[in-house]
């Protein structure tokens, strides 16, 4: 059995039981599975925290990540609290008057993230200064259970603050998030993944090359034309991940440059670089011999005390390794116990690790072109909510309220800025606009508006999501959608 390395686990645990769930409330059903008092719980979500742990450095701020939670607030009577920084305030409207997050159960800290000056992009460290300035607001969150996506510093003292409680140290979380510490995972638990290698350092680049090399050989994997994906420790949506085919030297030049630029995108101590910055090197599903993917699929789960809740599988879509949007409709379902059945030895093991919280494993599904045999391979963990599960907590909503199936997409936009930007996204969707029972609990909802930064060609970043009964009728209003969106950005 694995050495804890500071983690909560106990070899002699008691193995979890094994749940289903749904989203359909949002935080509220989170906080069940986590076996936590929904009303004294307190939600944060952000993927950038204060912190100096080269793990979680990212080449870019997503500023506005914070407001993704939103789409699965608490949607109960009552419930956990959420806490947001700046929202669009017609946005926040919209969301309040259909019912997808009452404003009820959230604080808004009307603050814009300041890259340059503390508490930068951190949602906890904006809530630090926002309560220490309203004191009144400590004795209305005291006590609270504070659940962060990442956990970092500013959490400790959050609750040290609130007298509350997280589920675990900042220490603890982080190794969750690392491709490297899972990959290692594996190898004192058992669970399916792809053939691959991890090491330290781009000076071991070359010795790394070798070694899989030779797996691939023992495996008797064509390695002469094997496609290999070179990823980062921690990374948002992909970035970061190259991918190249063979066990040349030229490969190995270009994969090192690619290393260095992408390191000195994050400002990484060369030191670091060279001898501890934590890779993996992996083999492409298709690589193996006779089997083509079928399906990625992010597999979310909470995992509690006692328990793991599967909540559904959210399919994912992906250009050179680069997350692009997401989907669930009748083709991806078809594969959800495949996917689940791959996730759980993963989810188990984690949980005998110390891990508690919410996990996305980002699983791949491959069928033997002879057998027609499929297999699912754990490739990616995401120890935190993702750009899936909106979409999921959107959907389940959809079919508790409407009492029928419902299928839906999920995807970003660059759209024209406007004085009266709200009301211009609103005239993109037109009468495709979800509006709650006026709608049957489908239509375009628009989720996440960045009215702050301006893209290139004076463009604002929106992300949407868009349910109906056929996962047609969605892909049909979101064409219509975006042909508005086109036909503005080009007039």
């Amino acid at each position: 059995m694995m050495h804890c390395n500071n983690h909560t686990c106990n070899p002699l645990q008691k193995q979890p039981t094994v749940n289903r769930g749904t989203l359909s409330k949002g935080l509220y059903d989170v906080a069940l599975f986590l076996g936590l008092k929904p009303e004294k719980t307190l939600f944060i979500h952000s993927t950038v925290v204060n912190d100096n742990k080269w793990s979680r450095k990212l080449f870019y701020k997503p500023s506005f990540s914070h407001s993704e939670i939103l789409s699965f607030m608490t949607r109960s009577p009552e419930g956990p609290k959420g806490i947001v920084l700046h929202v669009n305030h017609a946005l926040l409207n919209y969301l309040d008057q259909f019912g997808i997050a009452p404003k009820n159960h959230y604080y808004l800290i009307d603050q814009i993230p300041n890259r340059n000056q503390y508490p930068y992009f951190s949602v906890s460290g904006h809530l630090l200064n926002h309560l220490k300035e309203n004191p009144e607001m400590i004795s209305s969150l005291e006590g609270f259970h504070v659940v962060t996506s990442y956990l970092s510093e500013d959490d400790l003292k959050l609750v040290d603050l609130l007298s509350g409680r997280l589920l675990m140290s900042p220490e603890q979380q982080v190794p969750f998030n690392s491709k490297y510490y899972f990959r290692n995972l594996d190898s004192h638990y058992s669970f399916n993944m792809l053939p691959g290698v991890t090491f330290k350092g781009l000076s071991r680049l070359d010795l790394a090359m070798k070694q899989l090399k030779q797996i691939l050989i023992d495996k008797k994997i064509p390695w002469q034309t094997a496609k290999i994906w070179c990823k980062f420790e921690s990374q948002t949506s992909g970035n970061g991940s190259k991918c190249f085919t063979g066990f040349t030297s030229e490969n190995v030049l270009a994969l090192s440059e690619h290393i260095l630029a992408f390191s000195d995108q994050l400002e990484m101590d060369f030191n670091y670089l060279t001898y501890d910055l934590p890779l993996v090197l992996e083999l492409d599903v298709e690589s193996l011999p006779n089997e083509v993917q079928v399906c990625n699929l992010g597999v979310e789960a909470v995992v509690g005390e006692n328990s793991i809740t599967f909540v559904g599988c959210v399919r994912q879509e992906s250009r050179q390794g680069k997350y692009v949007g997401s989907l669930i409709d009748p083709y991806s379902e078809t594969f959800t116990s495949i996917a689940e059945e791959t996730a759980q030895p993963f989810l188990e093991a984690i949980h005998q690790e110390g891990y508690r919280g919410f996990m996305t494993i980002d699983v791949l599904l491959s069928k033997n072109l002879l057998s027609q045999e499929v297999t699912g391979y754990n490739i990616d963990p995401n120890a935190r909510f993702t750009a899936g599960t909106p979409l999921l907590s959107l959907i389940h909503h959809s079919r508790e309220m409407s009492g029928q199936n419902r299928y839906g997409l999920s995807y970003s936009n660059a759209v024209k800025n406007s004085p009266h930007l709200f009301n211009q996204i609103l005239s993109y969707c037109g009468d495709h606009l979800y509006k709650g029972a006026q709608s049957n609990y489908c239509g375009i909802i628009p989720i996440i508006l960045n009215d702050v930064t301006t893209m290139e060609g004076n463009k604002k970043y929106l992300r949407t999501v868009v349910i109906d009964e056929t996962i047609e009728a969605a892909s049909e209003k979101y064409d219509s959608f975006k042909s508005r969106i086109l036909k503005d950005l080009s007039g």
